[in-house]
């Protein structure tokens, strides 16, 4: 698949588990003249594809978007320490 957009142009392709590369519809994909509305249709995208992603006239990734980013992000929150109280010990300890 082309990820380069034609030159000036943003493309944004988004993808799904399933393997949409092979289905007749295939994945998204859409150029923009802009950034701004490659962005903003990455984003209203993010619920029905588990990857989007930006790309720029050369090629590079500029944005990244969809439900598999923001479970990531939602790990990664859970994976952070809980806070401490005020003699250093965890709030909650092990049973």
């Amino acid at each position: 698949m082309q990820v380069q957009a034609p030159k000036g142009q943003y493309r944004v392709i988004g993808l799904d588990h399933v393997n949409t590369l092979d289905s007749p519809t295939g994945p998204l994909r859409k150029d923009f003249e802009s950034f701004e509305e490659a962005r903003d249709l990455a984003d209203r995208m993010s619920e029905e594809y588990v990857w989007i992603y930006v790309y720029d006239d050369a090629g590079a990734i500029l944005y990244e978007a969809g439900s598999c980013r923001e479970q990531v992000e939602q790990v990664k929150m859970l994976d952070q320490q809980p806070p401490e109280d005020s003699e250093g010990e965890p709030r909650r300890k092990p049973r």
